[in-house]
C-alpha cells in the first residue's frame, strides 16, 4: 500500500532528477503496449474521463490500523486505572504518578493517531481526477479539498519510485524554468518495483493518453466495470469488492486479499460514512458538459461495481 501524497507529501520545490527525465511518459507518443484501465474509472464520455485517486482501493485500511492502536492504548490506560484503584490501601499500592504518566503517554499516542485518522476519515470519500479532452485540461481534487487545474500539455508525466518498493505515475507541474517542480499529483495506479510492474503502469498511462489524444472510443470499449461514486457513497459490499479486486486472478492472492478486505471493511465503512462526497466547482462542471445522446458516455448513471 502506497500512501505517499496522503500521509506524506511528494517533495516539491526541487529540480527534476535524472531518473525522472529517463522515465518520462511523453504526450503525443504512442507506446506499443495494450492499454489497461485498472478499475479506476468513475465516468467517461466524449468530453471528460473521471478517475479515482490512488488511495481509493485501500481506503479504510489505515483507519482500521489506527483504530487498533487507539483501542490498544485505551486498553492499557483502562488496565492501569483499574489496577491503581484496586491497589489503594494495599502494601503494593500503585503511585498516582504512574497512572498520570501512563495516561499522558498513551493519551499522546491516541492524539497522534486521531490526527492521522483525519487523513482518511472525516475527509473526502475520494479525490477524483478529471481529464477534459475538449479543453485539454486536467482537474485534480487535492486532499485538502482545493482543486488544481493545469493544461494537459504542460504537465511532465513520469514514473517515480515513491518508496516502500512502489512505482507511481505522477504528473509534475513545473515552474517557468521547465525544471523546478512546483506540485506533484499521482495518477490512480501504483505498482511494485519490477520491470513487469512498470510495464503495467505504462499500460495504464497509454489508456489515459489515448483518451486525451486519440478520442473516447477506445476507453468506452475497454472499460467493463465502473466505480459509481461520483454522486454517492459506496456500499459496504462495493468497498469490499474493490479492495478484493487488488488480489487479481491468482487464487492464493485472491484469498489473501479477501481476508484483508474483510478485516478492513469496518474501517472502510467508517472512513466513507464520515467523509464528504467531493464537489467540483461550478466553472469546471460548466466546462465539462458532454453532448446530448453521447454515444461514448459510460458511468453517467450509477452502476454496481463488481
Amino acid at each position: 500500500m502506497d500512501y505517499v501524497g496522503l500521509y506524506r507529501k511528494f517533495p516539491v520545490n526541487r529540480d527534476l532528477t535524472r531518473d525522472e527525465r529517463a522515465q518520462q511518459l511523453r504526450q503525443g507518443i504512442r507506446l506499443e503496449v495494450e492499454p489497461a484501465y485498472q478499475l479506476s474509472v468513475i465516468r467517461s464520455n466524449s468530453t471528460y474521463l473521471e478517475l479515482v485517486d490512488k488511495f481509493y482501493p485501500w481506503k479504510g485500511l489505515g483507519t482500521t490500523f489506527l483504530f487498533s492502536i487507539i483501542a490498544a492504548c485505551l486498553g492499557v490506560i483502562g488496565f492501569v486505572l483499574i489496577e491503581t484503584l484496586h491497589s489503594i490501601g494495599q502494601p503494593d499500592e500503585l503511585p498516582l504518578w504512574f497512572l498520570l504518566f501512563t495516561t499522558g503517554l498513551f493519551g499522546a499516542v491516541i492524539a497522534i493517531m486521531v490526527w492521522l485518522l483525519r487523513k482518511e476519515s472525516f475527509a473526502y470519500t475520494h479525490y477524483p481526477i478529471r481529464l477534459n479532452r475538449s479543453t485539454r485540461m486536467i482537474h485534480v481534487f487535492r486532499v485538502d479539498g482545493t482543486v488544481l487545474s493545469v493544461k494537459w500539455d504542460d504537465v511532465f508525466f513520469c514514473l517515480i519510485h515513491a518508496g516502500q518498493g512502489f512505482w507511481n505515475i505522477v504528473g509534475h507541474v513545473l515552474d517557468k524554468d521547465g525544471k523546478t517542480i512546483k506540485e506533484t499529483f499521482p495518477l490512480p495506479v501504483f505498482n511494485g518495483g519490477s520491470e513487469v510492474a512498470k510495464d503495467q503502469l505504462r499500460q495504464y498511462w497509454e489508456f489515459v493518453r489515448r483518451y486525451m489524444e486519440e478520442g473516447p472510443k477506445d476507453a468506452a470499449q475497454r472499460v467493463e466495470f465502473l466505480i459509481p461514486i461520483a454522486t454517492r457513497r459506496e456500499t459496504l459490499a462495493e468497498g469490499f469488492h474493490r479492495m478484493h479486486a487488488e488480489g487479481g486472478s491468482n487464487v492464493i492472492m485472491s484469498v489473501i486479499f479477501a481476508a484483508l478486505a474483510a478485516a478492513a471493511a469496518p474501517g472502510r465503512w467508517f472512513a466513507v460514512r464520515t467523509s464528504k462526497i467531493p464537489q467540483w466547482p461550478e466553472e469546471i462542471e460548466a466546462s465539462c458538459q458532454p453532448p446530448a445522446n453521447d454515444p461514448f458516455a459510460i458511468g453517467m448513471q450509477p452502476v454496481l461495481v463488481v
